[in-house]
């Protein structure tokens, strides 16, 4: 009996090692271990602000005041999923009505050419955002205008040419900023082609 209970024990044992160690593994993220530079966060933070980008890629809220202003919950997460997609009027694309359907549009959706866009999240999550994404491939993307892992352009209206003018240091300093965000689990639908 005495044997018995020691192997159940040490059963137990190696089983909630081996659980620990999966889990732990599972939501391992090794760039959100890294203790980022305050001047750096400081740094990507007015890259960000400086260039409006929480006004594409953070669904926007009525404040107190009345004014829009990014949602707090779903800060820089791109689209919502939830978010029914745009119904796509069957009219000329420079008519006056177009011009309305695209006044009336969420900031985190956009028009352009042959496609309805919808703006990523950039917020740290693993499956949805860029938490994955290491120092590298984030600076590689905006230099390229690729995105990472596939040869898609990114397309317009994200400004990737004049970003990509940006130094080393305030590239680097914008991916650090992101990766202390909140991450928000949101996948961004895909564009939408309007024309064939």
């Amino acid at each position: 009996m005495k044997n018995i209970c020691s192997i159940l024990t040490v059963s137990s044992l190696v089983i909630l090692a081996l659980v620990s160690a999966v889990a732990i593994s599972c939501h391992q993220n090794p760039a959100k271990e890294i203790a980022y530079s305050p001047e750096r966060i400081e740094i990507g933070q007015a890259v960000v602000e400086g260039w409006n980008c929480t006004f594409c890629h953070s669904p926007q809220i009525q404040g107190p005041d009345g004014k829009f202003i990014a949602d707090p919950k779903r800060f820089m997460s791109g689209h919502p999923s939830d978010e029914e997609l745009p119904t796509v009027p069957d009219m000329v694309m420079t008519s006056p009505e177009w011009m309305e359907f695209l006044d009336n549009l969420d900031s985190t959706v956009w028009a352009t050419d042959n496609l309805i866009v919808f703006s990523a999240n950039l917020t740290p999550d693993d499956e949805t955002g860029i938490g994955t994404w290491s120092e590298t491939e984030f600076v590689e993307t905006i230099r390229e205008g690729r995105h990472k892992g596939i040869e898609r352009r990114i397309k317009y209206p994200m400004p990737w040419q004049e970003l990509s003018e940006l130094s080393n240091e305030e590239l680097l300093s914008v991916y650090e900023y992101l990766m202390t965000l909140e991450p928000v689990d949101n996948k961004v639908p895909p564009s939408i082609v309007l024309f064939r």
